[in-house]
């Protein structure tokens, strides 16, 4: 409870830097968002055919630059709290350059980590919800440690073993609160561009303080 609690009162305390870093991945995520609007219109396949033949080649690009930005956040979001943690604090920006400087171990390892969890996730998605949490050190491995792909994947695993079910129960929670606070927003706000920022910026709201819970975890284990 705790640990909860902390979570949210250091996210809270550094918000403006959290939201910086955030920005350019919550503006390509709702852009994508608004860009596939129309499909939930469509019933036949031809449409979908159609749409796609016609907007290929701007989704392609919005995808390639999403899927970096999301990269280059995910090892940036561990660089900003260990500056944070130091008195140290980096420009939003640079912390991005950390990540992308990583993109190709951090693509890798999230790849796979993406697989496998999903596969869990079809396994009445409790699974899928534990296989998350034990990966969740892979991107400190990366950047800290200098791992490789599997090598940052099993030292997760290794370090969170025994740690597995209060992860798990973390992870749980924001998994629930992310998904039961879409839900909600999505029944009060309209379809269209509004919604899909305020969906992205309320998924950024919960993934920084569980963010948070893992990197003091990486940080006990590395004092320890």
């Amino acid at each position: 409870m705790n640990q909860f609690k902390s979570s949210w009162q250091y996210t809270f305390e550094n918000w403006k830097f959290f939201l910086l870093l955030a920005l350019p991945v919550i503006a390509i995520e709702s852009l994508t968002g608004y860009l596939v609007m129309p499909l939930g219109d469509m019933t036949q396949p031809e449409d979908f055919i159609e749409f796609f033949e016609s907007n290929s080649l701007i989704i392609a690009l919005v995808g390639i630059v999403g899927l970096i930005l999301q990269i280059s956040f995910i090892g940036g979001l561990w660089i900003g709290f260990m500056s944070i943690d130091r008195g140290k604090i980096i420009n939003p920006m640079s912390a991005l350059q950390a990540g992308f400087s990583k993109f190709l171990p951090l693509f890798g390892a999230y790849l796979i980590i993406t697989i496998v969890s999903a596969l869990g996730f079809l396994m009445l998605i409790l699974p899928g919800i534990y296989l998350t949490a034990r990966f969740s050190l892979f991107a400190a491995q990366i950047m800290f440690e200098n791992n490789k792909v599997f090598e940052s994947i099993g030292a997760s695993w290794e370090k969170t073993d025994e740690y597995g079910s209060k992860l798990f129960m973390f992870t749980l929670v924001f998994f629930l609160l992310i998904i039961s606070s879409a839900l909600l927003l999505s029944n009060i706000i309209p379809a269209g561009i509004v919604q899909t920022i305020v969906l992205s910026i309320t998924e950024y709201i919960f993934v920084i303080p569980l963010g948070y819970i893992y990197f003091t975890l990486y940080k006990s284990l590395k004092a320890s």
